[in-house]
């Protein structure tokens, strides 16, 4: 594990990306030339890489701009901190190039973003552990797997995620920008406001709220007058969300249930099912549909958010194996919709969300590097790093390449009923 001093920091000056640079050479040694090599004729940025005896080498960027060093800023510095870091970067392997830095061998100055553009270099080939994400829930079934799987990625402890997330209400999925200039907590308070609007909930209103997360969407509801009943499979959000509850004092009533949605069994039917953030957790649609049919009322909502991609399970070995275990999957739309046409529901709003997950997830990154003193000396580097990654990479994703999508669906049970009952109440465009 790195020291405090060895550890990133994405607050990097240009002055500080300057420092030392009387160490960069012009000779290049076999591992630097085997790395320029591999990234010969692409457009990248002008980049530095720092190896374990301190020589700085620089790369990308155009060949002026390699022979005038006022040509094309320095983007970023990728630091090999020893001979781990150094064989990570050269082995073109994804995870391993990851873990090297969640580890503290292979650190980053500067626009993390741009760094991350290296990412086309590196492959993922891992077909053993591919598989073997899949075999807990073959072997001891799907609910069993995700009581223990899911709380894995939620139970850091609460004072982790309020460290990065809005400081309004909590919000653990992607919010909802009208402009790049809102504030994470407006934009935040945009996705609850068109949540509650959708599905026409108003005071007398039941909802369950699967994945309740720190109850951002229940207590921005019940204050509404809406009674949500709040289901969980994190222990340390399950405290939290009951302390919620029994402390509210709002309009509408709170529950806390720790409990998988294909275990809970109400008396009775909900005007509507939210899911903020969650479907990823819930790969097997058709099953699922049939759960909604079974716990919404005719002409209920269901209401989803999520990311998606689009062939289903292709995602990062790291996610995997060190955020999301077991079989989470971002959403595959077209499978989604074909489990809706396919069920009592249909759908009546779709709205691409990439930009605003982008923008979510860099907010949510500064704000953790904000932070990073308190993390570090109460979670770990380990933990604060592996999050850097994970939040910048998503962004990544999102911002730069679209790898992956996001979607905001909205869906009714109204199959057979009158068409006056179908649609949003509003039509204004979010």
């Amino acid at each position: 594990m790195a020291s405090e001093s060895q550890s990133l920091n994405l607050q990097t000056t240009d002055a500080a990306l300057a420092t030392a640079a009387a160490a960069v050479s012009t000779t290049r040694p076999a591992a630097v030339e085997r790395f320029a090599q591999r990234l010969a004729g692409h457009n990248l940025p002008r980049f530095e890489i720092q190896l374990p005896d301190g020589a700085i080498h620089v790369l990308g960027g155009s060949p002026a701009a390699v022979r005038d060093d006022d040509a094309e800023p320095v983007r970023f510095r990728l630091r090999a901190l020893n001979r781990t870091g150094l064989a990570a970067v050269l082995s073109f392997d994804e995870p391993r190039a990851a873990e090297a830095f969640i580890d503290g061998d292979l650190d980053v100055d500067g626009d993390f973003l741009a760094a991350l553009d290296l990412r086309q270099f590196f492959s993922d080939r891992h077909p053993f552990h591919s598989l073997w994400r899949f075999a807990p829930a073959l072997l001891h079934g799907q609910l069993k797997t995700d009581a223990g799987a899911i709380p894995r990625h939620y139970d850091y402890g609460d004072d982790f995620y309020f460290a990065f997330l809005d400081k309004d209400v909590r919000l653990y999925s992607q919010a909802l920008y009208r402009s790049e200039s809102e504030t994470l907590e407006q934009a935040a308070r945009n996705k609850l406001e068109y949540i509650v609007d959708a599905c026409r909930l108003e005071a007398g209103s039941r909802v369950i709220d699967v994945g309740a997360g720190w109850g951002s969407f229940a207590k921005f509801a019940a204050a509404r007058g809406v009674d949500v009943t709040m289901l969980t499979l994190a222990a340390r959000q399950f405290e939290y969300l009951q302390q919620q509850a029994n402390q509210a004092g709002l309009p509408g009533c709170l529950r806390a249930i720790r409990e998988n949605i294909y275990a809970f069994e109400p008396r009775e039917r909900y005007d509507a099912v939210v899911l903020l953030g969650v479907m990823e957790h819930l790969p097997d649609y058709e099953k699922l549909m049939a759960r909604f049919d079974g716990l919404v009322k005719p002409n209920g909502f269901v209401y989803m958010d999520f990311s998606a991609i689009r062939k289903k399970f292709n995602i990062s070995s790291v996610v995997y194996r060190h955020v999301f275990p077991g079989n989470h999957s971002p959403v595959a739309l077209a499978d989604l919709l074909q489990a809706v046409s396919r069920s009592s529901f249909e759908p009546i709003a779709l709205c691409n969300d990439r930009h605003s997950y982008y923008l979510t997830l860099r907010a949510w990154a500064l704000n953790l590097e904000a932070a990073r003193g308190h993390l570090v000396e109460t979670f770990g580097q380990r933990t604060f790093r592996l999050f850097q990654l994970y939040l910048w990479a998503t962004a990544h994703d999102f911002g730069r390449t679209g790898a992956l999508e996001s979607y905001r669906l909205v869906l009714q049970k109204s199959t057979g009923h009158d068409s006056a009952y179908v649609g949003l109440r509003t039509q204004e465009e979010y």
